[in-house]
């Protein structure tokens, strides 16, 4: 409980924060409700533009979606990743297998404030979840098969902006700061020397500040 304590504080600080600053917009009717999709365009505007040759921090998640309605708004985000890597090694003495899944999803609620004409702000709090999986198979003089799993979930606050192409579509980015709780367990499965076989489970709790790298094309209809 202990650990939770600051994540609350943040909570109800954020929550206070939000509704006092947001309740007195009346430039936005609660009345008003649409939906926003937002997806993932970070790798392509680093293309268009050529910022630089480097990698980009794409982020946890590739898709987003919101239900807006007045300043308020109930957000998701969705994320996953493939990975299939096969090597042959050094001198011909067998080959590796390499296996990588991750899925990623978020849930919130938002308040955004229009600043002006095409800037908006805005900040929520989410709950997040992440389930990952690694298999890296070696097979050489016996079959080595090395298995990570993890599953993290956590919650925090999100603060973001959004530029306004027109009036239904939009640039935006956002940070974050998420409380996670991980669990990960690490297995080794020789198939001959069975007596080197390890399974072992972890736990850690740590809070990750995501800086707004991320950039979505976001679309109202």
């Amino acid at each position: 409980m202990k650990k939770l304590t600051p994540l609350l504080i943040t909570f109800f600080i954020l929550s206070f924060f939000s509704n006092t600053l947001f309740a007195q917009d009346d430039e936005v009717s609660e009345k008003i409700k649409y939906h926003e999709l937002g997806i993932n365009a970070t790798t392509f505007i680093n293309e268009f533009i050529s910022l630089n040759n480097n990698d980009v921090d794409l982020g946890d998640y590739m898709v987003t979606y919101k239900y807006h309605f007045g300043n308020k708004a109930i957000r998701f985000g969705l994320g996953g990743l493939f990975n299939n890597f096969s090597e042959t090694l050094n001198g011909g003495g067998g080959n590796r297998d390499s296996k990588k899944v991750n899925f990623n999803f978020r849930a919130g609620y938002e308040w955004s404030k229009q600043i002006s004409k095409r800037w908006s702000f805005y900040t929520g709090l989410d709950l997040v979840m992440g389930i990952s999986e690694t298999v890296t198979e070696t097979n050489n003089s016996e079959v080595i098969t090395l298995t990570s799993k993890s599953i993290s979930y956590g919650a925090g606050p999100i603060i973001g902006i959004q530029f306004f192409i027109n009036s239904h579509i939009s640039l935006g980015t956002e940070g974050s700061l998420y409380y996670i709780h991980s669990s990960i367990n690490d297995k080794e499965d020789f198939s001959v020397s069975s007596f080197q076989n390890n399974d072992n489970t972890d736990t850690s709790n740590t809070t990750n500040f995501g800086l707004p790298t991320a950039l979505f094309f976001m679309i109202r209809f």
